[in-house]
């Protein structure tokens, strides 16, 4: 089975699709209208229970450069959208939901348990991106080359696809180094990353299913 054959399965990848025009639209509004950041950011102590929704989607924060914000969300884009079509396509669409739902969860707590434990008395602190379940997605993706890898190397290492996600997948393993990305985002890349181990642990059986035809 080539990587092709899996985005071409019949099916949509509607929640892929969604998650990222709706980390575009929440950070073009932030972007256009910088005040409205601090009310769509995820904040400690919570403000406004929205915020767990819209701090998801934006990305970027005041302080940074609009070129910063744009590689921001460009990169976690490019594990929401080639990673997680890879894993919606193999999951569809409703089961695909509701483990991002189940990895949203798991972002949430480890954002606001990591602010708990720094912040200082009185200091607010603001959180933006997607990248706690996109990380997740991104460690599914690398499961799965792994075990196309397994299956039919020669073929695997026929595609140009292969090289694109295994780059991508590279640079995520690079941006878990707290000198790239600070402290907090280690902490809540790590977090997404063990969720999808533990997802993969207890429910490889449905990815490996798909994949099963091949020789």
């Amino acid at each position: 089975m080539k990587i092709k054959d899996i985005y071409r399965k019949k099916g949509n990848f509607l929640v892929s699709l969604c998650l990222a025009a709706a980390c575009v639209i929440v950070t073009a509004i932030s972007a256009i209208n910088p005040e409205t950041y601090n009310g769509l950011a995820y904040a400690f102590p919570l403000q406004n229970p929205r915020q767990l929704l819209t701090g998801l989607f934006l990305h970027g924060s005041p302080a940074l450069s609009p070129a910063a914000t744009m590689g921001h969300l460009a990169f976690n884009l490019l594990l929401v959208l080639p990673f997680g079509i890879l894993v919606e396509k193999i999951m569809g669409s409703r089961r695909f939901l509701l483990v991002t739902a189940v990895f949203w969860i798991v972002y949430i707590f480890t954002f606001y348990t990591v602010a708990f434990a720094t912040a200082e008395a009185g200091e607010t602190i603001y959180g933006a991106g997607i990248s706690g379940i996109a990380f997740s997605y991104g460690t599914i993706g690398i499961y799965i080359l792994a075990k196309l890898f397994r299956s039919d190397r020669k073929t695997l290492l026929r595609q140009v696809s292969f090289y694109l996600l295994l780059n991508i997948a590279l640079i995520m393993l690079v941006m878990v180094n707290p000198v790239v990305a600070g402290f907090q985002s280690m902490i809540i890349h790590l977090a997404a990353i063990a969720s999808a181990a533990l997802f993969l642990i207890f429910c490889h059986k449905s990815v490996d299913r798909f994949l099963s035809p091949l020789p």
